[in-house]
């Protein structure tokens, strides 16, 4: 999803950044099969579930930097990987944001754009706590994050969450209500393709 863009399509183009977003269900196989899809022709890989170990280490690759949350005493599940040598943009991280093990945010820009893009990378985890009334990553982070109107934002999630607006077989909305409000109220767009499912199930 994203904010404050007239033509998402003629947008992408001008910012020519390559992203590839996926969940990894916490495993390091995954992980390393997307670092070599992605080398050389990916500029931003951005993962949810991903596989940590003790005081927040996971895997590295030679052609890729890091971006992690500086949260303490939790495992962190959603990463960014930026490509080592673009010369297209510049990122920083945003932990001035949001930083939270579910959730985090950068700054990309370059000399195309005139003002900073605000990339959010969100696992719209269940809260661990029983008696903690927003239940999810959507209610207890993103609803606090107010955007001016001018602001450029793309939204990179794993929701688990079901709309009309995306697929138009859903009759009852699932973990949609505090997500919708924030959508309309910052004027997002959805890039995603109405009814294109994203994930598949491979279960029996």
């Amino acid at each position: 999803m994203s904010q404050n863009n007239a033509n998402d399509e003629s947008f992408a183009k001008m910012l020519n950044i390559w992203i590839l977003q996926h969940n990894c269900a916490r495993s390091t196989q995954i992980m390393h099969a997307c670092m070599k899809f992605a080398k050389n022709k990916t500029d931003i890989i951005i993962l949810q579930e991903s596989w940590m170990k003790d005081e927040n280490i996971t895997i590295s690759h030679s052609s890729f930097i890091c971006i992690k949350s500086n949260v303490q005493n939790t495992c962190v599940r959603v990463l960014i990987f930026v490509a080592k040598n673009t010369k297209k943009f510049t990122c920083t991280s945003r932990s001035d944001i949001v930083n939270s093990e579910n959730m985090q945010a950068i700054s990309i820009a370059n000399n195309k754009i005139q003002k900073e893009i605000l990339l959010f990378n969100i696992y719209n985890e269940k809260s661990q706590n029983a008696d903690n009334e927003q239940l999810y990553m959507i209610e207890r982070e993103l609803a606090k994050v107010m955007l001016n109107s001018e602001q450029k934002v793309i939204i990179v999630e794993n929701f688990n969450a079901h709309h009309s607006w995306w697929n138009a077989k859903i009759s009852n909305s699932i973990r949609t209500k505090a997500l919708i409000k924030w959508i309309n109220l910052h004027k997002c767009n959805l890039i995603n393709t109405s009814d294109i499912n994203t994930y598949h199930s491979y279960s029996s």
